[in-house]
C-alpha cells in the first residue's frame, strides 16, 4: 500500500498525512514533485534478463510517462536480495543527494522509502509497484529498500544537456525511523 508521510517540523518524526492516491498526487505536486500510481502488465523474468528485454516489457506504460519529457536517459536499476554488496548498496542509497536533471523513476518490483525534501520538510513515500514519482532537478532525497526483497525501478533522467552530475550529502540512516507500514524495512 503506498501512503505518504511528513515530517513538517523537522523533528525526525514522521507522520502518516495520506494513503490515497489522489490526495498523494496533490500533496506532493505542493513541492513540485509528480507522482502517478500506473498499471503495470504482469511480466516475469528470469535471472540473465537484460535491459533491453525488461524496457521493452514496460514500453505501453513508459511511452505515457516519457509523454512531454525531452533529453532522456534511461537505466534499470535492480537490486537482489543475494547481492554481495547489499549492505553497501542500501548505505550508498540512504545518502541524501541531488541530480542536476530531472529524475522520474517507476517501481517495477519490491518496496522501498523514497525521502524528499520539500518546502522545510521531509516527506516519505513508501512505495511498490507502478508507483512513479518525477523529482524536479536539484530536490535533495534518499531511498531506502527492503533488503530481503531487493526492487527493480525503471529510472529516467531528463537534461537538456544531456548529462547528470549526482552532488552527495549526509548519509541518513539512522536519522528518519521507516513507517511503521513498512516493518520489513531494516537498515542494510
Amino acid at each position: 500500500m503506498t501512503e505518504l508521510y511528513c515530517d513538517s517540523r523537522q523533528t525526525r518524526g514522521l507522520r502518516l498525512c495520506d494513503a490515497d492516491p489522489h490526495c498523494i498526487a496533490a500533496r506532493l505536486a505542493a513541492i513540485g514533485v509528480h507522482y502517478r500510481s500506473v498499471a503495470l502488465p504482469a511480466v516475469a523474468f528470469d535471472a540473465e534478463a537484460g535491459c533491453d528485454e525488461i524496457v521493452g516489457s514496460y514500453l505501453a506504460p513508459l511511452n505515457t510517462l516519457l509523454d512531454g519529457m525531452d533529453g532522456v536517459s534511461l537505466d534499470v536499476t535492480t537490486v537482489m536480495p543475494d547481492h554481495p554488496r547489499i549492505a553497501s548498496l542500501q548505505r550508498t542509497f540512504m545518502t541524501e543527494h541531488r541530480h542536476d536533471a530531472v529524475e522520474a523513476q517507476i517501481m517495477v518490483w519490491g518496496r522501498g522509502t523514497l525521502y524528499m525534501r520539500g518546502r522545510n520538510a521531509v516527506w516519505a513515500l513508501c512505495c511498490g509497484a507502478g508507483d512513479f514519482v518525477r523529482l524536479p532537478a536539484g530536490m535533495g532525497h534518499w531511498f531506502a529498500f527492503d533488503t530481503s526483497l531487493g526492487f527493480r525501478t525503471l529510472r529516467l533522467f531528463e537534461s537538456s544537456r544531456g548529462q547528470r552530475r549526482i552532488r552527495r550529502g549526509r548519509n541518513m540512516s539512522g536519522v528518519y525511523a521507516v513507517p511503521r507500514s513498512m516493518p520489513q524495512l531494516r537498515p542494510g
